[in-house]
């Protein structure tokens, strides 16, 4: 374990989890990300004691209470949420938890950031000249990384955030950024996997149909949700999509549930993780590039067309409805992702595009 890898443990072992995501009866409140992945991404935002952190998505407040620990009495953290309950709750948690160098405050942060805090550490040595965050991380994923983040980060800023990777729903991934002298100077140099909500204007009323890349959304006689998200559809009438997801529907789940018709075998050899896949394929985006909600079976990412779909889930599992073409085109993808080594998100190179009022994030194949 690097040392970073270790303080974040330590600050983890301080915090009472189940303290901030549960909620009366025993469920965690739904805006609670998993601690590994929280983890994960803290050691990669390198906090040290005295920084000034911003965090986007307070959620239960979980996070907020490791970085306070990780920044320490000279430090602050500001953490921002664009539900005002979830604010209200984290605060209320964190006061009671000891954790006076929090800030928490209600506003959408991918529009909006307020000046940091100064640290008692800056105050004393005269500071760094630059009144910004020295630490950015994010718990919502934005449709590209705004400007305004970088506006209030200070020269060697680290910023981590989850990004969509192609415009399709669930194509997301955690990208590590460093801000150079000026604001429009920024580098990435990490890829990780994770999903997350994506970040909206106001506060989430559901939590089964991303807000962001769907093309067609339905629910099947049981009242699940079934939704596919495809390039290719949107150059097509919704009636287009809405005849896939019958087929997928219909054809893809067999009366003797998912493992008959509506399952194929043999697309990956044993060992080979569709995660891995998914994210190649988020890389190359091929023409035909699909993700999709399967009800009760959870979801795949593969290829689909007027016919038919193929789509491989996280662990592997194949789903098939339709014509075999998207099965085909689906097998050559894969042979091609075999043939450059079958790599992974970790094995992605992240490129960043000036677009508008921030950056769009691509995944590259080295």
């Amino acid at each position: 374990m690097t040392q970073a890898g270790e303080t974040v443990r330590r600050a983890l072992a301080c915090v009472d989890e189940p303290a901030y995501t549960g909620q009366p009866g025993g469920a965690r409140i739904p805006q609670t990300s998993n601690p590994l992945i929280v983890a994960r991404m803290l050691e990669r935002l390198e906090v040290e004691p005295g920084h000034r952190v911003l965090e986007i998505g307070t959620g239960s407040g979980f996070s907020a209470a490791v970085l306070s620990r990780l920044v320490g009495p000279d430090g602050h953290v500001t953490s921002l949420d664009i539900d005002a309950r979830l604010t209200g709750r984290a605060a209320r948690l964190l006061a009671g938890d000891g954790c006076r160098n929090v800030r928490l405050m209600t506003g959408d942060g991918t529009r909006w950031v307020p000046d940091p805090v100064p640290s008692r550490v800056r105050e004393g040595t005269g500071g760094r000249g630059h009144a910004g965050f020295d630490r950015l991380i994010a718990w919502v994923a934005p449709v590209r990384v705004p400007d305004v983040w970088m506006r209030q980060a200070t020269p060697g800023a680290v910023i981590v955030t989850p990004v969509h990777l192609a415009p399709l729903a669930g194509t997301m991934g955690v990208v590590r950024l460093r801000r150079g002298a000026g604001p429009a100077q920024l580098t990435a140099d990490l890829l990780m996997p994770g999903g997350f909500a994506e970040a909206r204007p106001e506060p989430y009323d559901q939590w089964l149909v991303p807000s962001y890349g769907v093309d067609a959304l339905t629910r099947d006689a049981a009242g699940r949700m079934w939704w596919v998200a495809a390039e290719w559809l949107r150059a097509h009438e919704p009636i287009v999509g809405m005849r896939l997801l019958e087929r997928m529907i219909t054809d893809g789940r067999g009366a003797a549930g998912p493992s008959a018709a509506g399952t194929v075998t043999g697309l990956l050899a044993p060992g080979e993780r569709g995660g891995d896949l998914h994210a190649f394929l988020m890389a190359v985006r091929p023409d035909g590039l699909t993700t999709a909600a399967l009800g009760e079976q959870g979801w795949g990412v593969g290829c689909s067309e007027p016919g038919g779909v193929t789509l491989v889930g996280p662990a592997g599992d194949v789903f098939h409805a339709g014509a075999p073409a998207a099965t085909e085109r689906l097998a050559g993808w894969i042979g091609a992702w075999r043939g450059r080594g079958r790599p992974g998100m970790a094995e992605l190179v992240p490129q960043l595009r000036r677009h508008g009022t921030g950056w769009d994030v691509r995944a590259i194949v080295p």
